[in-house]
């Protein structure tokens, strides 16, 4: 009776090894990455960040990266516009709840006329976003999204940069904003969508 019970054993290991199990669920689910710079009302700038940017999410034990850095334009303070940094990718089933953008070498790009703070602009200004290296990783939390392998729903995430709280006189005479000024800024939500 054992030896009858090992032959059954390795016959269905070997039938599993071969392909010849149920087609399995395909073992991806969808993400895509957005970027905005909503307006807080009231005088305001004009222009734009641009540089490079990529995004990753968080699965309860690792980083999962959507993408190597993209060169972007996003519009500075400009309602109901978003920028994407990363179109549908592929990720593995899971729940997902952090979300990291890391910016480099980006800078706000402002036009004359802007106001900032009580300062109208005479010339165009440029500040650097992440220190002296120009690096900068915002780390979010966002409401825990579960992703099933297959599924029809894709999860959507937006950062807003909330450029209204970081771009102040004292940053622009410095020329450049640090890192937890811009961590302490920016928001970012997600949100399940059909495909």
């Amino acid at each position: 009776m054992r030896n009858f019970r090992v032959v059954v054993y390795v016959a269905a290991v070997t039938a599993s090894a071969c392909g010849d199990s149920p087609t399995q669920p395909s073992s991806s689910s969808r993400v895509e990455a957005m970027i905005q710079d909503a307006p807080a009302g009231g005088p305001g700038v004009s222009g734009n960040l641009v540089g490079d940017v990529s995004v990753s999410i968080w699965d309860g034990s690792r980083w999962q990266d959507l993408g190597s850095p993209n060169g972007i334009t996003v519009p500075l303070q400009l309602a109901g516009r978003t920028t994407t940094v990363h179109g549908e990718q592929s990720v593995p089933p899971g729940e997902y709840s952090r979300v990291r953008f890391v910016l480099q070498r980006v800078s706000a790009r402002l036009a004359r006329g802007s106001t900032v703070g009580s300062t109208t602009l005479a010339a165009d200004s440029a500040l650097a976003l992440g220190g002296s290296d120009q690096r900068a990783e915002l780390t979010v939390s966002i409401n825990s999204s579960s992703l099933e392998s297959g599924a029809s729903r894709r999860l959507v995430i937006v950062l807003d940069m909330r450029s209204y709280q970081w771009l102040t006189t004292s940053a622009l005479r410095a020329g450049v904003v640090e890192d937890a000024t811009l961590t302490s800024a920016v928001t970012a939500n997600a949100r399940l969508e059909s495909r």
